[in-house]
C-alpha cells in the first residue's frame, strides 16, 4: 500500500475524481493469510482471500444470513482479471463462493445479485479457457497476440454481452469490451505459459 505504484494510482484517482481528494494511504493494523473471523454476538463475519480480480482481493461471508460480500471478485455483466496469474485464482475464488451456497451476493459493480451471477462469471471464464485450449490444440501458435485475436473474433464481445446482460440494460460497453479483451489475453497468456 505504501509503494510508489500505490501512490501514483491514488494520485491518478485524485486527479480524475474529487471523491478521493482527502484519501491518504495508511498501512493496515491487522492482516491475515487464510481467514479472519469476527464474532459479533448473533452474527459472524468471516473474511477470506478471494484473488483473481486482484491478488490481494478479499471477500466477506456472514453465514447466519448466507450473505456473501464478493466485492470486485464478482461483477455484472462480466468479471475482470488482474493478470494471467489471476486466472486459476479466479476459478478457485468463484468455486469457493459457490461452495458456500449463498442466498444473496453483494458485489461492488452490480449491487445485490443472485448466486446465478457467480455461476455466469465462472461459465464465462471457462468458455474463454475452453476456446483457447481448443485453438491451441489445433494450431501451434507461439504469438499470444495472434491467439488472443483469434479467440476475440470467435468469441466477440457482442456475443458475450448478449449472454451476460439483460437486453436493453445500460452497460458501460466501452469498459466491458476492454475488460473482455483483457480477460482473453490473460487466459491466453496463462495457458500458453503452461506449455
Amino acid at each position: 500500500m505504501l509503494s510508489e505504484e500505490a501512490r501514483e494510482t491514488l494520485a491518478d484517482f485524485q486527479r480524475r475524481d474529487t471523491t478521493f481528494q482527502n484519501v491518504e494511504l495508511a498501512p493496515p493494523t491487522l492482516a491475515f493469510d487464510q481467514t479472519l473471523t469476527i464474532y459479533g454476538g448473533d452474527l459472524t463475519l468471516e473474511l477470506f482471500p478471494a484473488p483473481g480480480h486482484q491478488p490481494d482481493q478479499i471477500a466477506a461471508w456472514i453465514p447466519e444470513l448466507r450473505l456473501l460480500l464478493a466485492f470486485d471478485a464478482v461483477e455484472h455483466p462480466l468479471p475482470t482479471l488482474a493478470d494471467p496469474a489471476g486466472v486459476p485464482a479466479m476459478f478457485a475464488t468463484l468455486e469457493r463462493f459457490l461452495s458456500l451456497q449463498p442466498a444473496r451476493v453483494l458485489c461492488s459493480h452490480g449491487g445485490a445479485t443472485e448466486v446465478a451471477q457467480v455461476e455466469k462469471n465462472l461459465r464465462y471464464l471457462h468458455e474463454i479457457e475452453q476456446r483457447v485450449r481448443s485453438l491451441l490444440a489445433t494450431h501451434h501458435h507461439t504469438n499470444t497476440d495472434l491467439v488472443s485475436a483469434s479467440i476475440l473474433s470467435e468469441y466477440p464481445f457482442e456475443q458475450v454481452l448478449s449472454a451476460m446482460a439483460t437486453p436493453g440494460e445500460d452497460v458501460n460497453e466501452a469498459f466491458y469490451r476492454e475488460a473482455h479483451d483483457a480477460n482473453v489475453r490473460c487466459v491466453v497468456e496463462w495457458l500458453m505459459s503452461q506449455h
